[in-house]
């Protein structure tokens, strides 16, 4: 099956490379990952750790196939990232759409993205680094099977998406998820978002989750401050609060920082792909490092991740700090 897979994806880059070269589409992509050291761990086994990982890696072929439409089609590939799995990199459909526009309302429909953390990725731009707090801590999905619909009112962008709630995966029960962000400029370097959800989970587990985002934005500095709160039926409620800062120190070269604040215990932290952190006790997590520009769409950006941990609500030994010194590639093609 993996060749099988393997073999497919092949054939499917030939074909849009050609279609690419004939000027009728357009291939694009992106790597980044990190040399890693554990230097500290609540988990022995994992504490001391070290070697080169593949974050993302990712293949695009976008292509405008008429006036109005246009399909993207793309997949990417990741390392295992439990600290047991040793694994291949395998490829999988990330987005597979088509796009329909009319004057400035677009309705796209296929596997798309959701505007979960859109916006924060296009807006404070640290993805490469970093997941964002909704993605890190495991409260919500970047992609959905379903249909979406953006369009402007004035200087506000809305996006609003209805689909399976099953990531990029299958469906497998009957529940549904809604997604709906507003954006709006408030001048040229603040830019404000509101967004929410609804996912219908099964088994009365319901997660609703409301977020706000405010942006500073310049050539030189970007700050962003966020909120989330999501309620989990029959289940503890997250929240958390994200402050990210990045500014430019030299010609190549930027400083960034970021804190987030969870309120409670993450269930599933120990499932936290490149992390693996507990589960049993509340954590705050601080980032910060360089980001060096080696050549154009070509950087390396030396940082530090350190976790804390509350003591557990229930009681027993607070979890030892996490300590993570990472090398971060990034390299973009186009």
């Amino acid at each position: 099956m993996r060749y099988i897979t393997a073999f497919g994806l092949m054939i499917a880059l030939l074909m849009v490379r050609s279609e690419a070269q004939q000027g009728s589409g357009k291939l694009s992509g992106y790597v980044f990952g990190d040399y890693y050291l554990v230097s500290q761990h609540h988990d022995p086994s994992i504490k001391g750790m070290n070697g080169f990982w593949f974050r993302r890696v990712y293949f695009t072929y976008d292509q405008k196939t008429s006036d109005q439409t246009a399909i993207r089609f793309r997949f990417e590939m990741n390392s295992p990232g439990d600290f047991k799995t040793a694994d291949t990199l395998k490829p999988y459909i990330k987005d597979a759409y088509v796009q329909y526009t009319a004057g400035k309302t677009q309705y796209l429909l296929g596997v798309i993205p959701t505007p979960t953390w859109e916006g924060v990725e296009a807006l404070l731009g640290y993805r490469p680094y970093e997941k964002t707090p909704v993605d890190l801590w495991r409260m919500g999905n970047s992609r959905d099977s379903g249909v979406g619909i953006k369009t402007t009112f004035g200087k506000t962008l809305l996006y609003l998406v209805a689909g399976n709630g099953s990531h990029t995966q299958s469906e497998t029960n009957r529940g549904k998820a809604v997604y709906l962000s507003l954006q709006h400029p408030l001048s040229e370097e603040w830019i404000v978002e509101f967004y929410g959800d609804i996912y219908d989970r099964p088994a009365d587990s319901d997660w609703r989750t409301l977020q706000g985002l405010l942006v500073y934005r310049t050539d030189r500095a970007k700050v962003g401050l966020q909120y989330v709160h999501q309620d989990r039926e029959n289940a503890t409620d997250l929240a958390v609060f994200s402050v990210y800062a990045e500014t430019q120190i030299a010609e190549r070269t930027r400083l960034f920082a970021r804190a987030d604040w969870v309120n409670n215990p993450v269930p599933d932290a120990d499932k936290i792909t490149y992390f693996v952190l507990a589960n049993n006790a509340r954590p705050s997590f601080y980032q910060f490092g360089l980001i060096y520009e080696l050549t154009k769409d070509f950087y390396i950006a030396p940082n530090v991740e350190w976790v804390t941990y509350a003591n557990p609500p229930g009681g027993g030994a607070k979890p030892k700090d996490a300590l993570f010194l990472k090398a971060t590639f990034y390299y973009i093609w186009r």
